[in-house]
């Protein structure tokens, strides 16, 4: 190989690497937001709990719990994709091939992406619904339903960004 060529490889190489860490740390910034909406649900549960045993009304907490639940799986999904921690066949067979499992590699995150993108604009669609309409709970405090709404385009995406950088890395040969 020539040095043009060689030189080339590696530039495009070191450009994916920067991609491939940028796209790990926005997938990272999901895990801390999930720990954090992790933390906001279960002091939500808790105090439903209190409140219902001192026998004042807690509807609203149930809302809490609900929105956060949400947005608990969504990105929590994008950080449990980028750890590879998802059991699908599509990563089992992955690490069995190994390095010779590029083409394996590729067809899984099509698929994938492919949904992510449709989830990503349907999710979107709807909360721009919910908030134009001003869709709100049932409950007292009359919740905006498009806060859980949002959670699905910005969770999908994020998942997206994880298997973006998981192929990224299965290319640059990262781990």
């Amino acid at each position: 190989m020539d040095t043009t060529a060689r030189d080339t490889w590696c530039g495009e190489r070191s450009l994916l690497s920067g991609v491939s860490r940028f796209l790990k740390r926005l997938a990272d910034g999901a895990g801390h937001a999930a720990a954090f909406v992790y933390l906001v649900l279960t002091a939500s549960i808790i105090l439903g709990i209190v409140l219902r045993w001192a026998g004042i009304d807690n509807s609203w907490t149930y809302d809490v719990d609900l929105f956060a639940l949400i947005w608990l799986a969504f990105l929590g999904a994008a950080f449990t994709s980028l750890r590879e921690h998802h059991v699908t066949a599509g990563i089992a067979l992955e690490n069995m091939t190994g390095g010779r499992g590029l083409v394996l590699s590729l067809i899984r995150y099509l698929v994938i992406a492919a949904f992510l993108v449709l989830f990503t604009v349907s999710g979107y669609q709807q909360a721009v619904s919910s908030f134009v309409t001003h869709e709100t709970t049932l409950d007292v405090l009359g919740w905006p339903v498009w806060v859980a709404n949002v959670a699905l385009p910005v969770g999908t995406f994020l998942w997206f960004v994880a298997e973006t950088h998981k192929l990224l890395r299965r290319f640059t040969g990262e781990r």
